[in-house]
């Protein structure tokens, strides 16, 4: 391990094998314009992916209840109206999922006056003649507002892949991201479900991007997100707690080194100062808390007991989802374990979706695994990095972050419903981009080192000499 802060400079940074993070130093204009290009060209064909089904993808009764509750954007203008008074909807979701369908209804020209809420216990036919199914521009157009954020998401993701190994890592993870079935389904319906991809997405790049060049406005839109995740999906909240514990260990880490190169120096001066990146980390449950509260009114009368109330209304409805849909249930761990790994790689895999549309239907099947192969390998090749090179490359902060998330689904995990294995889908593709990615640079860098020790040997030859042989005198 290297002995000097990680957030000291040095005149020699350390190397891992191969000089395998070629891709962290800083990029020519003409780098920076190539992964614009790419950035934009996924981008582009992610969208058109995702659209292409729009118009045929059947519909979720979930549907109407996010365009239902479009009309929140305009109900922030009073946020002590009757909108947020303790009522089941308001407790039952977090409201920025609601708020991405009204921007998208408003930015692409509609109004956010839409349907009544679904109603589960009633039947479907009930549900349409009592006017709670969308019309047919409404829901076309939070889903095309998804579909925009969904291949958002995924250039992103190819950015952040393309900082943690190379392009090739960039373009894989991107791959992966666009064209599974799952996430393609998902980004396809007017559900908050892609928000909460694109939210993660944004964090993973904003850490890469803070970790190597500390600053207060990165650590600000690193908590800003976390809260905006919390108040779309509960769960990334935890997160906050994650960061916050990685930067105290890194805060813990400086002082000690401080005191062993000052022996006898007063406690006080072997604090760092306020932008050290350990700060700007501790910070993160204060501002995505701040951001949580901020943008969901309901708890602005008493944040710390509304958001008990919510949480305890989660636990309770999770629970009531297991009793009512017994078919999905999960008893334990370890059940969740299996179904995850059933789900993604069995019933929805990108491999197997690209091996099928390549007209390879015997390979398909066999290779549906290869996602989370790839994933796992690429956690395995992450640990190798991050055993030789510093905290500030990123790389182990992003590891941990997303694992957490990882377990915090498998380990809550009481219904086997779709929408919970978004999130792994997300965690699978940065993994498995990111080993391939780490992989081809190590090869690449082999190839190149080899090349370089050959190349003394063939100058050396003399001219008609054959190769691979000696000329000796006689």
């Amino acid at each position: 391990m290297h002995q000097s802060d990680p957030y000291t400079p040095t005149h020699e940074a350390p190397r891992p094998p191969a000089q395998v993070l070629r891709a962290w130093r800083p990029a020519g204009w003409a780098t920076t314009a190539t992964t614009v290009l790419l950035a934009l060209l996924v981008f582009i064909i992610a969208f058109v992916h995702y659209n292409s089904e729009v118009d045929n993808t059947a519909f979720h009764p979930d549907e109407s209840r996010w365009l239902n509750r479009a009309h929140y954007l305009e109900d922030l203008l009073d946020p002590f109206g009757p909108t947020w008074n303790d009522q089941y909807l308001t407790r039952g979701q977090p409201p920025v999922g609601s708020y991405i369908m009204g921007l998208g209804l408003v930015a692409q020209g509609r109004d956010l006056d839409t349907n009544r809420a679904w109603d589960y216990r009633r039947s479907g036919e009930w549900n349409v003649a009592n006017g709670t199914y969308p019309t047919q521009d409404d829901l076309h157009t939070g889903r095309r507002t998804n579909v925009f954020l969904g291949a958002v998401s995924v250039a992103i993701v190819f950015l952040a892949v393309r900082l943690l190994s190379n392009t090739v890592g960039g373009l894989v993870a991107a791959a992966i991201l666009t064209f599974h079935p799952l996430q393609s389904w998902h980004n396809r319906l007017a559900l908050a479900d892609t928000t909460l991809t694109l939210t993660l997405a944004a964090l993973v790049l904003a850490l890469i991007l803070l970790m190597r060049r500390p600053g207060w406005f990165k650590a600000l839109a690193v908590g800003i997100l976390i809260g905006l995740g919390g108040a779309n999906k509960f769960t990334p909240m935890a997160l906050a707690f994650v960061v916050a514990g990685f930067g105290a260990i890194l805060l813990a880490h400086a002082i000690w080194r401080n005191f062993q190169r000052l022996p006898g120096t007063p406690w006080y001066r072997a604090i760092p100062g306020i932008h050290h990146v350990a700060w700007m980390l501790l910070s993160a449950p204060l501002v995505a808390g701040a951001t949580f509260v901020a943008v969901y009114p309901f708890l602005w009368r008493n944040p710390i007991e509304n958001t008990l109330k919510l949480l305890d209304f989660r636990q309770n409805e999770m629970d009531v989802q297991a009793r009512l849909y017994p078919q999905f249930a999960v008893e334990t761990t370890g059940e969740a374990i299996r179904k995850t790994w059933s789900s993604l790689a069995e019933r929805w895999s990108a491999t197997e979706w690209l091996l099928d549309r390549a007209g390879l239907d015997g390979l398909a099947g066999t290779l549906a695994p290869l996602d989370l192969i790839l994933a796992i390998g690429g956690v395995i090749l992450l640990g190798v990095v991050i055993l030789h090179y510093p905290v500030k490359s990123g790389h182990l902060i992003v590891t941990i972050v997303l694992a957490v998330q990882v377990a915090t689904i498998v380990l809550a995990m009481r219904t086997d419903f779709e929408r919970y294995y978004l999130p792994i889908v997300l965690a699978t593709a940065v993994f498995a981009g990111t080993g391939v990615g780490l992989l081809t640079q190590w090869l690449w860098n082999a190839v190149a080192v080899q090349r370089a020790a050959d190349r003394p040997a063939r100058m050396a030859r003399p001219a008609g000499s054959p190769h691979g042989t000696e000329v000796t005198g006689s």
